[in-house]
């Protein structure tokens, strides 16, 4: 089990994502190296969306390791990130659910997202695994957001302190990476499909700029989404966004 990272703190940076796309070279590239910054410029998330990234108050970290190509599901990666990401939220007494595939909800607002991107490193992959995490951001930032989003703050009525935080943070997800590098996605299916929201429910995805529209039917035991279209047929996807 990986137990400790190497660490990079930033004080305003683009993106951690970014920063560690941009000098992983530098990187030890035999252990996880994290990168956090206390503010981003450019902070991204899924499809390429600003990240409202404000100095000082949220989480903005980025983990970089390398991955074998085989046998590595990368959407399951970020999944499990969103799923560390609740059981620390459970840990503050909240109680968060998770949106297809890894948005985290508090309330039914956005608290946390997670961004997984790679680079080709011929036979392996480099992961930029990216999280950003509402923490101590006020109602009047939230608003600045152009979907339902809250925080910390908001919902426990309490300033966070952010070391600890993501000191716990790093703990929990070590320790499901290390169990996912051992057994995969099944041992996380349970615990996973418990917290989904939409179940039974019809939706709109998107996916690679088209609409699928039907009923959330189930999940698989890899993590992917099985819709019952309106035509009576099951569609498996791996990847995409539920709008509604």
């Amino acid at each position: 089990m990986v137990e400790k990272a190497a660490q990079v703190h930033l004080q305003k940076v683009h993106s951690t994502n970014s920063y560690a796309k941009e000098n992983y070279s530098c990187f030890d590239l035999n252990t996880i190296t994290r990168i956090t910054a206390d503010e981003q410029t450019a902070g991204r998330g899924r499809f390429n969306r600003s990240w409202v990234s404000p100095k000082g108050g949220n989480i903005y970290l980025t983990y970089f390791f390398v991955a074998a190509k085989r046998g590595m599901d990368l959407n399951n990666i970020a999944q499990i990130f969103s799923l560390s990401i609740t059981k620390l939220l459970n840990k503050l007494g909240l109680c968060p659910q998770i949106k297809w595939p890894n948005d985290v909800l508090v309330n039914g607002k956005k608290i946390a997202g997670v961004l997984c991107e790679t680079t080709d490193m011929h036979d392996k992959f480099g992961v930029i695994l990216g999280t950003g995490i509402n923490v101590n951001m006020p109602e009047e930032t939230l608003d600045q957001i152009d979907q339902p989003a809250t925080s910390l703050l908001i919902e426990t009525g309490k300033q966070q302190q952010l070391p600890p935080l993501i000191k716990k943070l790093e703990g929990l997800f070590f320790k499901d990476y290390s169990l996912y590098l051992r057994e995969g996605f099944r041992p996380f299916h349970r615990s996973y499909d418990a917290l989904l929201t939409h179940k039974r429910k019809p939706l709109i995805l998107k996916q690679n700029g088209h609409s699928i529209s039907g009923t959330f039917h189930s999940l698989n035991s890899d993590g992917q989404l099985n819709i019952l279209l309106d035509t009576g047929k099951i569609q498996t996807l791996s990847s995409g966004e539920i709008k509604k």
